[in-house]
């Protein structure tokens, strides 16, 4: 009889530990859960820079490239967005990177422009891999998504650069 005695309460222990670890768990998933859509709420922070103007020039190449409008259309959006709104705009995004990417107008196939595109194609994609993650980390995909309007500013530097008329200084040189 002792013996039966000493087991219940051995039993009767160990469901009460037993409880209360996943009473803990629970507590710290629900905090856990909190904190995650605390997280989905951060605004990006796109830095302050000066956007870079397209030349004439650029822009009658532009006019004839849609994808890039639409490009430049989704960049001007992430200003407003926050986490939440990258991932669940990440496809669109990636779409239009990879679009601008394949639709390069003949006038500006170089390899300084297919460089840029290229940079902002590989962000693109890094950032759909992790927003598809069953647990993204969502400051990765802040930290990229900020950088994106950057790059997409080099492109259009690069762009302007190629139509810089330099002085011939063969004729210069002759004077």
């Amino acid at each position: 009889m002792k013996i039966k005695f000493n087991n219940n309460i051995i039993l009767l222990l160990f469901i009460l530990i037993c409880a209360c670890t996943k009473t803990e768990e629970n507590v710290q998933t629900s905090d856990n859960r909190k904190q995650r859509d605390d997280s989905l709420k951060l605004k990006l922070n796109i830095s302050t820079f000066q956007k870079t103007a397209l030349s004439a020039d650029v822009d009658s190449v532009i006019i004839n490239w849609p994808v890039y409008v639409d490009l430049k259309n989704e960049i001007n959006r992430l200003e407003a967005y926050t986490i939440e709104d990258v991932i669940s705009n990440m496809s669109t995004l990636e779409k239009a990177v990879d679009s601008l990417h394949k639709t390069i107008p003949e006038e500006i196939d170089t390899f300084p422009v297919m460089s840029r595109v290229n940079v902002l194609n590989t962000k693109a994609k890094h950032l759909l891999m992790l927003s598809s993650k069953q647990t993204p980390k969502l400051l990765h995909i802040k930290q990229i998504a900020e950088e994106l309007p950057l790059e997409f500013n080099a492109l259009n530097i690069q762009l302007n650069e190629m139509f810089i008329e330099l002085p011939n200084f063969e004729e210069l040189n002759n004077e």
